[in-house]
């Protein structure tokens, strides 16, 4: 993750944490019961203050929490001790391991990536997921001028065809996409894409484990 970025998430992690759990990614919800395989491994890749892994551990996604940040996973552990939360950090998410989960959310994460790690980043996102797994990304640009924010957040703008070739090159298969109008703020678009690993010499996109797809 971009240095000054970690450290406004470091120093600034009790207010944004505030501002994180305030907010109810409805959308985001809705596709991961479309795609996510329920009861399956689940990592949350950026999990800031635990928001989404303890919405996933509620709706039946038993999930991991990672983020690059001590002092949001701090507030994570604080508001849910019952969950579990460690250190790993986009590019290469070192110490998570191989084809561990059956899904894995990165929400609101890559667009804090400088421009040169998104290739880096994509295939370690690639990389923890099993055969069949599904990832959901969403990411935006910044709300200000340029790509940094008054707080020293970074906002790479990605396009979504852009993010779509890295992907595909990671050899995960996109499944869904979509661009939406931020609910509060004029001009900021949220981006989402659907992808999914499809097993070697498999002839069927898989739904939940041992499911045929719907989709």
């Amino acid at each position: 993750m971009d240095a000054e970025t970690l450290a406004a998430y470091d120093t600034r992690a009790d207010r944004l944490a505030a501002i994180h759990r305030a907010i109810t990614p409805a959308r985001t919800q809705e596709l991961i019961r479309a795609f996510f395989h329920i009861g399956a491994p689940t990592a949350d890749v950026g999990c800031g203050s635990g928001r989404d892994t303890a919405w996933l551990a509620e709706a039946g996604y038993p999930a991991v929490g990672y983020d690059a940040s001590a002092g949001m996973l701090a507030e994570a552990r604080a508001a849910h001790p019952q969950l579990t939360f460690a250190h790993a950090a986009l590019p290469d998410l070192d110490g998570v391991p191989d084809a561990a989960y059956a899904n894995v959310l990165c929400n609101a994460v890559l667009m804090h990536l400088p421009r040169e790690e998104l290739i880096g980043a994509t295939l370690a996102l690639a990389r923890i997921l099993a055969d069949s797994g599904r990832l959901v990304i969403t990411h935006r640009a910044s709300a200000a001028v340029g790509e940094r924010e008054p707080d020293g957040r970074l906002f790479t703008a990605i396009p979504p065809d852009y993010l779509a070739l890295l992907l595909k090159h990671a050899g995960l298969t996109v499944q869904h996409r979509e661009s939406r109008d931020d609910d509060s703020r004029p001009g900021v678009i949220w981006h989402t894409l659907v992808a999914e690993r499809v097993p070697a010499r498999s002839g069927r996109i898989p739904g939940r484990m041992g499911e045929p797809s719907s989709h």
